[in-house]
């Protein structure tokens, strides 16, 4: 059973998508992640822009341990970004099931 975990965010009005991800790319959020890839922590994952000024960012994980090992990792990193960048965020997570 895969777990994923969605992050969803809004930037605020003042910022462009386009400069928010200007932004973001060059946090150490996305090396991070790059990181968990190489190492088989996280299966995958993606950065969705939603609307002008919001999105959402998936992640997949074989385990819920990965996804514990993921969330020690990265809640002081998220922290980071969400003050330089000035976003809010939401963060949903929970088991996946194939469906028959």
């Amino acid at each position: 059973m895969s777990y994923m975990r969605v992050m969803v965010l809004e930037v605020p009005s003042s910022m462009s998508w386009t400069e928010f991800m200007k932004n973001f790319r060059a946090t150490p959020y996305v090396s991070e992640m790059k990181k968990f890839k190489k190492q088989k922590i996280v299966v995958g994952w993606t950065l969705v822009q939603t609307g002008d000024h919001t999105g959402m960012l998936i992640a997949e994980f074989d385990t819920k341990a990965k996804m514990n090992n993921y969330l020690k990792t990265m809640a002081a990193v998220r922290e980071d970004v969400k003050a330089d960048t000035g976003m809010q965020t939401w963060i949903y997570h929970g088991p996946i099931k194939a469906s028959g």
